[in-house]
């Protein structure tokens, strides 16, 4: 076929010198625009291979490394430029990877696997092989799927779930117990009765308190929940709420007061919701306090920020707490904080409050001297 188009271009060039000249233009032009063609098409190619999210890695079937993205040079470690026929032996350290590759260039087969890498950093992969035409025959095509996010997700919902449990599970055990009792005849003695039921009552309570604050939580980290908002005067605002923990404090020993609030300064959020945050806040201000502490509250305008501050001059926190201090059921003393009816969720709560109108919470603490929560909420 290539002969008698050959034998054709020739009778067609011999016809006459300027049949010649243009002949040669012509052919010229279309070569041109065929190379342009397929430089734009492999251009293109280039362009969506490097802007892919997931890694593309393709070997030949000799081992040697034929094309890696961007992507897949950030999950390998890979900075250097590839000279042409790298061994991707020589330069993949991780075993699993490589006798993936290897399984897949063996068997012509498509091959899924999970991998952990920890070089460079900890990352969780999802490698999907295939086989790919290379120029020496047939190679292996790796599409590697970061999913260090999915498995994140995963191990907090098994963490969640085991917290809830056992969360549910220790003031169940108290009724239960209080309840076999009470049927075994502690009943019929109005003293000890009435203990038995007094932690019936309390540990109702707790269960009540949990369930509670489960729905918040659940409330304020939907995506789809809808924030009322409406503007806020923070002076007033932050004397209803002291007011409405002078009882608590009083109960704990503990001075509470508001500290010159900004006038006239007001945000634009869900009440309910700063209701909740600031509630939270002052509540484990109190709880975790000393007998003749105290508890300042302040609010700051700045940089378009208000900031509420609690301070208290309580326990403290341990520095190493610091970091997981607003994790779901984290708690510094788990003794006292279910001493004093705590969930483990409230500073949670505060976090995503503060997140879900743009803002967030900070923390500053001292073993012993005390700490200072630190909940911005844009002016605007």
């Amino acid at each position: 076929m290539f002969g008698i188009f050959r034998g054709w271009l020739v009778r067609r060039i011999a016809r006459s010198p300027a049949a010649t000249a243009v002949s040669a233009g012509r052919l010229a032009e279309d070569l041109q625009a065929k190379i342009q063609e397929l430089e734009a098409g492999r251009s293109q190619t280039e362009g969506i291979l490097q802007g892919m999210v997931e890694g593309v890695l393709a070997v030949g079937p000799n081992g040697e490394i034929l094309l890696v993205n961007r992507a897949a040079r950030e999950i390998l470690g890979i900075e250097q430029d590839l000279p042409v026929g790298t061994r991707a032996g020589g330069l993949i350290r991780q075993p699993q990877l490589q006798e993936l590759i290897d399984q897949t260039l063996t068997k012509q087969e498509p091959q899924v696997r999970d991998l952990t890498l920890v070089s460079p950093v900890e990352r969780h992969l999802r490698l999907h092989t295939a086989t790919c035409q290379a120029p020496e025959g047939r190679g292996a095509l790796v599409v590697l799927h970061d999913i260090t996010d999915l498995k994140r997700l995963e191990n907090l919902r098994r963490d969640f779930v085991a917290n809830v449990s056992h969360e549910l599970k220790t003031p169940l055990t108290a009724i239960r117990g209080a309840v076999e009792t009470l049927l075994g005849g502690a009943s019929k003695d109005p003293a000890h009765s009435r203990s038995f039921l007094e932690v019936i009552s309390e540990e109702s309570a707790r269960l009540d308190r949990l369930v509670e604050d489960l729905l918040t939580l659940a409330q304020v980290e939907s995506k789809q929940a809808v924030l009322r908002r409406e503007p806020i005067s923070m002076d007033r605002f932050l004397e209803e709420e002291i007011g409405r923990h002078q009882a608590l404090a009083r109960t704990h020993q503990v001075s509470l007061q508001l500290e010159s609030p900004p006038s006239a300064q007001s945000v634009f959020a869900d009440r309910s919701q700063m209701s909740q945050a600031v509630s939270n806040l002052l509540d484990n201000a109190i709880k975790y306090n000393r007998a003749g502490g105290r508890v300042t509250v302040r609010a700051l305008a700045r940089e378009g920020q208000c900031r509420i501050e609690v301070e208290d001059s309580g326990i403290g926190i341990p520095a190493g707490d610091l970091p997981r201090i607003f994790e779901r059921f984290y708690r510094v003393d788990k003794a006292r904080s279910r001493e004093t009816g705590g969930t483990g969720l409230g500073l949670s709560i505060v976090k995503h409050v503060a997140e879900a109108h743009g803002g967030s919470v900070q923390v500053e603490s001292q073993l012993g001297k005390g700490s200072r929560f630190i909940l911005s909420i844009p002016l605007r």
